[in-house]
């Protein structure tokens, strides 16, 4: 049965794990990739020490502790996304850089065309005056087929794309998909966390049911788990004890002058006992309501319930100061009066 349980408990951490091991890992080739670019070949130490440092604080339950991992785990995942971000973003202002310098490539062509078909007009005026102008006409005209061609060219060729809405949204994607994948190793490992608290075992109870064990469950301050016996007979109290305190001795059943307390008989003890519980029981009420209303400590209750065992065992039993209070409370109701 305790191995089963231990399977259990494996299996109910394994998809946790599997879904922090994946994290960790994507996020860790792009942390390393990122730190070994900046720092250099002990990158790899920074990426990883960094996430463990992470991961350990979350897995503390403090407040304190998970602040600090909150700024840890930011730092962790800034290094992957920037890591993503880069290649497209120095993409995109190479594009910028290059299509503002074939703007400029074509302005100034265009003006030394300009300044080509001047001198060309004013050179065949010259030449009409008189011998020489030939060779810088044929320079000039040539200079100026080669400017053209070069600007027909820049033309023809369409301007680079700095970048595309699909490539926008592939940085977008990418930058929330590592975010998704940061918060979920943060709850696998918190989760991870609730799962390593310690169970509190229930109690059990050994001895039969009766209305003071449905008081019992109710009270979480009594700290003993005893069924109180629902016979009016002191010898049903004595047999509803035997399961958790084994069959009594002679001395337990026959001297009662040993299970008296003050100026109450046992009989009185037991009496004042079969009428709390029937007053509890006609009323509805549980024993902690009973307690609140009435002011009684709730560990009374349990040592007047115990009264027999505690005295076989030599421990201390409720006070006499206890008994008659809650004497007085019970002539005060007009059922327990009734009932004794």
């Amino acid at each position: 049965m305790r191995d089963k349980t231990t399977t259990t408990r494996y299996l109910e951490k394994l998809p946790a794990l599997l879904v922090l091991t994946g994290a960790i890992a994507l996020l860790q080739l792009h942390a390393i990739q990122f730190w070994t670019e900046f720092v250099g070949p002990m990158g790899w130490a920074w990426a990883v020490l960094l996430e463990v440092v992470a991961l350990w604080l979350w897995y503390q339950r403090q407040l304190a502790r998970r602040a600090l991992a909150l700024v840890t785990s930011v730092l962790a995942l800034t290094g992957p996304v920037y890591t993503v971000c880069e290649p497209l973003v120095e993409e995109w202002q190479a594009a910028s850089h290059v299509d503002a310098g074939r703007e400029l490539r074509i302005e100034r062509l265009t003006q030394e065309a300009a300044r080509l078909e001047e001198s060309l007009v004013t050179f065949r005026e010259n030449s009409e005056a008189r011998a020489g102008w030939l060779t810088p006409i044929q320079e000039a005209q040539a200079r100026l087929t080669e400017v053209d061609a070069e600007l027909a060219e820049l033309l023809s060729t369409p301007p680079a794309e700095a970048m595309t809405w699909r490539q926008q949204a592939l940085v977008v994607m990418q930058a929330l998909a590592l975010i998704i994948f940061q918060l979920s190793a943060v709850l696998a490992i918190t989760s991870l966390s609730r799962m390593g608290r310690p169970v509190p075992a229930p109690a059990v109870s050994g001895g039969p049911t009766s209305s003071g064990d449905r008081l019992a469950e109710g009270t979480a301050g009594l700290g003993e788990d005893v069924a109180v016996p629902s016979t009016p007979s002191p010898e049903a109290v004595t047999f509803n004890l035997e399961p958790r305190l084994g069959k009594p001795s002679m001395s337990e059943t026959n001297d009662e002058s040993e299970l008296s307390k003050g100026h109450f008989e046992y009989a009185d003890i037991v009496a004042l006992r079969q009428a709390l519980e029937q007053l509890l029981e006609e009323r509805g009420t549980t024993q902690a309501a009973f307690c609140r209303d009435h002011g009684v400590s709730p560990r009374d209750l349990s040592l007047l319930r115990r009264h027999e065992a505690r005295s076989a065992a030599g421990e201390r039993t409720i006070s006499i100061t206890a008994l008659e209070r809650l004497a007085s409370i019970i002539d005060a109701q007009p059922m327990s009066r009734a009932a004794t």
